[in-house]
């Protein structure tokens, strides 16, 4: 076969020297026949190579095949997950208001101080309320006095029923007037209403503060949560009690906590619904207002067949992988078009054009082309 096209490039030589047209026309008509001749010789000896290169099984054409890595394709269980930034709050993190007037006479806690339900944090004086304090309770102390002494003669059937009423009625009234100064006198001592720690102390003493005037903050940092906004379209993916993966940066705190509550009202405004993560926070490292990132599953299938996503390429017709095949004894590269699912992270679901024990090249992939032969190492 080679002499023949030898033989056949020969003729064309001698033919073009053994005529020579003299008219332009002739010389264009001469040279179309050339190149159309030549290029059936050209086609033949690109046929003849292939042809050559699939029956030739020497080692100097193993050589030359691609070098890859495969991998074969198993069912395994495929994970989706959205990622959320939140922000951490603590559940009970409360800022005191003075409830009374006055000067601010004791501070008997400092910041950064762990303290107990009802540990007394500030005291303001006021002495109006304390001398109202101590007529009120003067004057309750008479009325029960004369109250229990009248009772005890109508009891007896001694003195008049106006005379009962009248000490009873005084009282009545006189202790409730006593609760009320007391309740005020009360408010000028600022006391935790939780356990947690003082995070901030908004007076000094001998300042003078009015109602409804910021005093300190206590926080509870034992029983902190990630509080974050999930669109609305994973409303039927998310429940209460699912596994979340936590990841807080700036502590580098990673961990797994449980979905402790799932909104059902959606914000008109971004058309999402909020979702809350309790966390354990024993040490108490974790502090409100830090940020700290998710990843919440809504997605879930077994015995899925999944790829790294990176071998997946696309042409006209769609989606493919390469993958290895066995053609006449030799080992090559052949184009599977596919049909994907979800992404989560480097690996991508495979819906269709793949079956298990399937091998697929994730390396050398953007190295061969459909049909080439390679060489599995």
């Amino acid at each position: 076969m080679k002499r023949t096209i030898i033989f056949a490039l020969s003729v064309v030589i001698a033919s073009c020297s053994m005529q020579e047209p003299d008219s332009l026309e002739e010389k264009k008509n001469l040279l179309s026949e050339k190149e159309e001749k030549l290029a059936s010789i050209e086609a033949e000896i690109s046929e003849l190579k292939a042809e050559i290169a699939k029956l030739d099984t020497s080692k100097s054409n193993k050589k030359d095949a691609t070098r890859v890595e495969a991998m074969a394709i198993k069912p395994r269980q495929f994970n989706h997950y959205v990622d959320l930034t939140g922000t951490v709050t603590s559940e009970q993190n409360i800022m005191i208001s003075a409830e009374a007037g006055g000067r601010v006479v004791s501070i008997p806690t400092s910041e950064g101080e762990n303290v107990s339900k009802g540990t007394l944090l500030v005291r303001i004086e006021n002495e109006a309320v304390a001398n109202q304090l101590a007529e009120a309770r003067t004057a309750f102390e008479l009325a029960e006095t004369t109250y229990r002494k009248r009772k005890n003669l109508w009891d007896q059937n001694i003195g008049s029923e106006i005379e009962y009423l009248q000490a009873k009625s005084n009282f009545e009234s006189t202790r409730s007037r006593l609760a009320q100064t007391q309740s005020r006198y009360d408010n000028t001592v600022i006391k935790s209403p939780i356990n947690g720690a003082v995070d901030d102390i908004r007076v000094n003493e001998g300042e003078f503060v009015s109602i409804g005037m910021p005093i300190v903050r206590v926080v509870d940092l034992q029983n902190v949560e990630i509080e974050a906004e999930l669109s609305e379209e994973y409303l039927t993916s998310v429940e209460k009690g699912d596994s979340v993966k936590i990841r807080i940066p700036s502590l580098k705190i990673e961990m797994m906590a449980p979905i402790s509550f799932v909104g059902q009202v959606i914000n008109p405004d971004n058309r999402s619904f909020k979702i809350k993560v309790n966390l354990d926070n024993s040490e108490g490292r974790i502090k409100p207002n830090v940020l700290a990132n998710m990843k919440i599953r809504d997605y879930k299938s077994e015995g899925a067949l999944a790829v790294p996503s990176k071998v997946i390429a696309k042409d006209l017709k769609g989606d493919f992988v390469y993958a290895v095949s066995q053609e006449n004894d030799r080992t090559v590269a052949t184009k599977k078009y596919i049909e994907k699912g979800r992404s989560s992270g480097a690996t991508t679901e495979i819906l269709d054009g793949l079956k298990p024990g399937d091998k697929i090249i994730v390396a050398g992939y953007n190295q061969v082309n459909n049909g080439e032969i390679i060489s599995v190492q």
